[in-house]
């Protein structure tokens, strides 16, 4: 089978969730025997525009304009159109059928107005992170604001629709797709995936504190992945647990944001930014954490951060946002905290720390709950298994 991901950008040239996800699923298709090709954007201007890795998988990138550029906005459109019209053609070329699997909305319109047919796998609804997360990114017109957002909407929404089938990682995205207008007949649910490999227990882990625990969480440094929201939840977690501390990955736009805050709390002792680490260096990380926290404020589609440690080992404390509780579903109550705030995310830490016996049947249930239902090797035969069904429809 020859298989097209279409997406915004892949790992490694960009680190994140969905990026991680493509680039780990179409390596797994391809040890399968399947034919992978990734069309994804150039970050960086010394990438070269065609590349294959390792694993089989073919990468193409599509150029972009500056992000500079005062007119990145409406140019951005039309030049990705034009090259990813270009790479469609190259990878589609021949007389064996092709699967097109879509996995972000931008680059989607290519197909869509040229009638590719394609399978849609759905994220997260971008037109909801337009304003709050690229803001800094780029300069956005004047005016653009809520009548861009929803003309994205009836764009993310017509693109949907016009899938053959649309997937999802959790039942929270599932509402998120059905309220855009999917036919719940087209739609499949697809557990997470993760490098249950990679992602495991060993190592000798951090000797703990019997007066509070080590903390650690991975995210992306913007406003809906609440990490302020769990700094902010550090003073009243100390004053219970004097020794807890804190340990955060990952960069963002709102660094400048959380290093005043640590600053502003006086935290800099029990609170350390690690920045962007490898994935070597991540799964040190989880291993070490006596507990993991994703204090999500808004669209967690999936939860990678909070399956990670649960694949190690590492019990995850989550906020009651997206699919998060998804994730943790069937280990632990004490897994979810009350709500999403600061006060809500200390209680729920402090909780969960003074059950031991509680947190020891979390720690021994961990990695049952993840692997191998969402190892790669599962995943991506659910995968082969939809592509067949696609095709068996037309």
């Amino acid at each position: 089978m020859r298989v097209v991901m279409l997406t915004n950008a892949v790992a490694p040239d960009k680190l994140g969730g969905l990026e991680r996800y493509v680039r780990e699923l179409a390596g797994s298709l391809a040890t399968l025997d399947h034919q992978v090709v990734v069309i994804a954007k150039r970050v960086r201007g010394d990438e070269p525009l065609r590349e294959s890795d390792g694993s089989g998988v073919v990468t193409a990138h599509y150029r972009v304009p500056s992000k500079r550029n005062p007119l990145f906005v409406p140019l951005y459109p039309l030049v990705v159109a034009t090259d990813v019209a270009r790479l469609l053609r190259r990878a589609t070329r021949g007389p064996q059928p092709v699967i097109l699997n879509v996995h972000h909305p931008v680059p989607a319109i290519v197909p869509m107005l040229l009638r590719v047919p394609y399978i849609y796998t759905f994220h997260a609804p971008v037109w909801r992170e337009i304003l709050p997360e690229r803001h800094d990114s780029y300069f956005l017109p004047v005016g653009l604001g809520r009548a861009g957002v929803a003309l994205f909407r009836r764009l993310e929404s017509l693109l949907l629709r016009r899938a053959r089938l649309v997937l999802t990682l959790s039942r929270y995205m599932q509402t998120e797709a059905l309220d855009l207008g999917v036919d719940p007949g087209r739609h499949r649910l697809v557990a997470g995936g993760l490098d249950t490999v990679r992602f495991a227990p060993g190592g000798d882990p951090r000797p703990s504190s019997s007066t509070g625990p080590a903390l650690f969480t991975a995210r992306r440094l913007v406003d809906r992945t609440g990490v302020e929201q769990l700094i902010e939840a550090m003073p009243a977690i100390l004053e219970r647990l004097p020794g807890a501390r804190l340990r955060i990955a990952g960069s963002g736009a709102r660094l400048e944001r959380i290093e005043r805050l640590i600053e502003r709390l006086g935290l800099g002792a029990q609170v350390e930014l690690l920045g962007r680490i490898p994935d070597e260096a991540l799964v040190d990380e989880y291993r070490a954490a006596d507990l993991a926290v994703t204090p999500t404020q808004d669209l967690e589609g999936f939860g990678l951060s909070t399956a990670e440690a649960l694949a190690v080992g590492t019990p995850a404390l989550v906020t009651p946002v997206g699919a998060n509780p998804e994730v943790v579903e069937g280990l632990s109550a004490l897994l979810v905290s009350a709500t999403k705030s600061p006060e809500s995310i200390a209680d729920a830490v402090v909780r969960l720390w003074s059950d031991q016996e509680g947190l020891a049947q979390v720690r021994s249930g961990a990695r049952d709950h993840v692997h191998p239902r969402m190892s790669w090797p599962a995943i991506a035969a659910r995968y082969v298994e939809l592509y067949e069904e696609a095709n068996r429809a037309e």
